[in-house]
């Protein structure tokens, strides 16, 4: 019989998890309840530091440690300072008016508890995960009163958790936590104390009072004598749900490809074996499978499949199996055929540009996973019962992404493209090939993390490891400092006759040297390096920074970028890459450059 799931880690699965990393050290602001955080977090089997400050007392100009050493900081606002003791139970049922005004109390006094509790975030950029207040068990007016309406008490935190949630997003590097998912997960009746205090205390179930209750004449007992708790599993869960949020922001071992086999994989049954009026039942796994394809895609992962079929019967039954649900058009690439599914890999890899460690296979036989690991072992495999993938692909922290941009929800239309692109350039010379594209290239400079552009700009930075010419990861706050000490970062999107690839490519300037120069594999071979390059390189000459230098850090993955600048005409001198021409190089012929720098953003 199979192991059944960890609960620990039940809705952050660690199937595609590679490196071990940990969070070492928190800030944590937040009531009294934060307080358990400390202590908990000591036991764990990768023991976290923290320092805690107490709501409702002035917060030092700077926490007890540099802000730098903190991985990311927690704020637990407490209910019971926006929603006074009684507050709710006195006020009369048919004064609806009383509680629109204790809602509004309430939003008012939790907006001010929040600006404050947020100042090194506002000061430094720290990465922030706000908790919710913790909703009731049930409605303590009466389980047949109205569900959804402001004098039930549930119903009045979730509508004050939503303006908690919408207001944390006007801050910077900043995320909603919703803690009430956890618990629900798990089952509120096993952690919250609602049941026996009020419902506005907001602590973890458990027998703090019982020293007060010593010289009753028959003795209270304790809480966890009467109600089932489960404290530790839901406060482990909760740290694993944290851990999940910080490590995709950090976008740790992330996945960037998921490759499918079609046969008792994607379907039920076999292809040559489902006769044209006996198709597969998808009930179950298979619609839910489908279903997360779909969510992969949004996200910007990209889907392919290897299969050894033949791809006319497996076009011609697609339709009737899949209906709408799901589009061979879905998939960037599809290697449907009967060569060895390593062979067919090699050339998907080739196509996407992507290393083997960002790629997921997924098939049910095992001769077949094995012939893949064989090949990549850094590649991650998933097989065995399909009941497991859904959640293995939408809940690791390796497939999530901080934010959706366009150039993400794009990227499989892109990829296409890129294929097409492909098969003609190998029927045509170079020049001809790249003369035939079209290539536009707009190049612009990024001000500040507000810009629009920024969300795009971060996650190229922190997901490009071939075309990365030092390896450096940037967290807001970095990107922040950075402006502010006057360094510039510009950035550029590319289209082409094929398609349009969006923001792509992001250049870090320091007086006259290029710190950092992280550029999209699917532009790679149009030359727009080499009009980014050269483009830095007129927009410094003007401002009299001359000669232009670069850096280049090696790292084990950035082989394609290492001669980017030895191809524009720099000569490496001390450590430095630096422009031998007399002035900036030239723009190559074949890109036509729409500049939207204005001389004062220069």
């Amino acid at each position: 019989m199979p192991p059944l799931i960890d609960p620990h880690s039940l809705r952050t699965p660690q199937d595609l998890a590679v490196t071990p990393t940990h969070p070492q050290c928190l800030l944590i602001v937040g009531s009294c309840l934060a307080g358990d955080w400390t202590r908990r977090m000591k036991g764990l089997p990768n023991p976290c530091d923290s320092d805690i400050y107490l709501i409702g007392r002035a917060l030092p100009a700077q926490p007890d440690r540099a802000i730098a050493e903190y991985d990311f900081q927690l704020v637990q606002l407490g209910l019971r300072f926006v929603l006074p003791d009684a507050s709710f139970s006195r006020l009369n049922h048919t004064d609806i008016t009383g509680h629109e005004k204790l809602f509004a109390h309430a939003v008012n006094s939790m907006q001010a508890m929040l600006d404050d509790a947020m100042r090194w975030n506002r000061e430094h950029g720290i990465l922030t995960f706000v908790f919710p207040f913790v909703t009731p068990l049930q409605n303590p007016v009466g389980r047949l009163m109205p569900r959804y309406d402001l004098r039930n008490p549930v119903y009045f935190v979730e509508k004050l958790n939503e303006s908690l949630a919408g207001r944390v997003q006007d801050y910077a590097n900043a995320h909603f936590f919703d803690f009430n998912e956890v618990l629900a997960s798990f089952g509120k009746i096993y952690a919250q104390e609602d049941a026996y205090t009020a419902l506005n205390h907001g602590g973890f179930l458990g027998n703090w009072d019982h020293k007060f209750d010593q010289n009753r004449l028959e003795p209270a007992g304790r809480a966890t004598d009467f109600f089932p708790t489960r404290v530790p599993m839901v406060f482990q869960a909760t740290w694993q749900e944290l851990v999940a949020m910080w490590r995709s922001i950090r976008q740790i071992d992330m996945v960037k490809l998921v490759v499918f086999d079609l046969d008792d994989t994607l379907w039920r049954g076999v292809t040559a074996e489902i006769g044209d009026g006996q198709l597969p039942t998808t009930e179950g796994w298979p619609k839910g499978l489908w279903e997360a394809l779909g969510f992969l895609k949004r996200r910007g992962v990209l889907l392919a499949i290897i299969s050894k079929n033949d791809e006319d019967r497996v076009r011609h039954v697609w339709r009737d199996i899949f209906g709408r649900q799901l589009k061979l058009e879905d998939f960037a690439i599809l290697r449907i055929n009967w060569r060895p599914k390593p062979d067919n890999m090699a050339e998907i890899l080739q196509h996407v540009n992507l290393l083997p460690r960002n790629v997921v296979y997924i098939d049910d036989n095992p001769v077949e996973r094995a012939a893949i690991l064989a090949a990549y072992p850094e590649i991650r495999v998933l097989g065995g019962t399909p009941l497991t993938w859904r959640r293995v692909l939408l809940w690791s922290a390796e497939t999530q992404v901080p934010a959706i941009t366009a150039e993400s929800a794009a990227r499989t239309d892109m990829v296409r493209a890129q294929v097409t692109r492909e098969t003609q350039r190998q029927a045509m010379s170079r020049a001809d090939f790249l003369a035939s594209l079209n290539v536009r290239m707009q190049f612009f400079r990024i001000g500040t993390i507000e810009d629009p552009s920024f969300p795009r700009v971060l996650e190229l930075i922190n997901k490009t490891n071939q075309f990365n010419t030092t390896g450096t990861r940037w967290t807001r706050a970095d990107c922040q400092a950075a402006l502010a000490a006057g360094q510039a970062v510009y950035a550029f999107d590319v289209a082409d006759t094929y398609t349009e690839y969006g923001l792509v490519g992001v250049l870090v300037v320091e007086g006259a040297c290029i710190r950092q120069f992280v550029m999209s594999c699917r532009v790679m071979g149009l030359g727009v390096e080499a009009a980014a390059v050269a483009q830095v390189g007129q927009i410094l000459h003007r401002n009299g920074n001359w000669p232009v230098q670069a850096v280049i850090i090696e790292t084990e993955r950035n082989l394609p970028c290492r001669d980017v600048y030895q191809r524009c005409g720099f000569v490496l001198q001390a450590g430095l890459w630096q422009c031998a021409l007399a002035g900036p190089p030239a723009i190559p012929a074949h890109i036509a450059l729409d500049e939207r720098l204005t001389q004062a953003a220069e």
